[in-house]
């Protein structure tokens, strides 16, 4: 994880997600303290999925939550004001009720196909479309790569979260700049 982050961050990367749902609190919050230091000099937040108690034991810049976890007032008790909370959405009317409670981006999909949700059906950017009238920040996520970033980046949608497409590269840095430069 070291190796790609680092390569990413040089790269580009305007923020990381750490994502360790299995771990225990104390390898967990190694991992989240590890990628904070490396994160620190390229001015990029970290963000914790799911986990409050290592998001705020580490001192990450944020949380990020799915459906069915932790309430955003609630989580937001834990951090210091400024804290990044983004919340996972499927629908339209799930995007609705996290800007309403105050999600400060959107992670939406879905969009594309990928191995990591297989139960579930890509959502296509229309949804994206939709959610845009929302007026909150939205992340296209599943499936991401670089012909399907330029193909969202045309319709306006600059904003990606990926995991494969980088954490899966030969070059992760070279994966990542041809993401970045997709999204021009």
């Amino acid at each position: 994880m070291p190796l790609v982050a680092r390569k990413a961050l040089e790269a580009g990367a305007d923020m990381l997600q750490l994502r360790d749902k299995s771990s225990a609190f104390a390898a967990a919050l190694r991992r989240a303290k590890a990628l904070k230091a490396l994160a620190a000099p390229y001015g990029a937040p970290v963000i914790m999925n799911d986990r409050l108690d290592v998001a705020v034991a580490a001192g990450c810049d944020g949380l990020h939550i799915g459906r069915g976890d932790i309430d955003i007032s609630l989580a937001r008790k834990f951090f210091k004001k400024g804290a990044i909370v983004g919340v996972s959405a499927k629908t339209v009317a799930q995007a609705r009720e996290a800007k309403k409670k105050g999600a400060d981006y959107l992670g939406m999909g879905p969009i594309f196909k990928t191995p990591i949700k297989r139960d579930q059906k890509p959502k296509g950017s229309a949804l994206l479309r939709a959610v845009r009238r929302l007026g909150i920040p939205v992340f296209a996520i599943g499936g991401i790569d670089r012909g399907n970033a330029a193909q969202l980046a045309r319709q306006g949608f600059k904003k990606i979260a990926v995991i494969r497409a980088v954490c899966a590269a030969k070059d992760p840095y070279r994966a990542t700049r041809r993401l970045k430069e997709a999204l021009k």
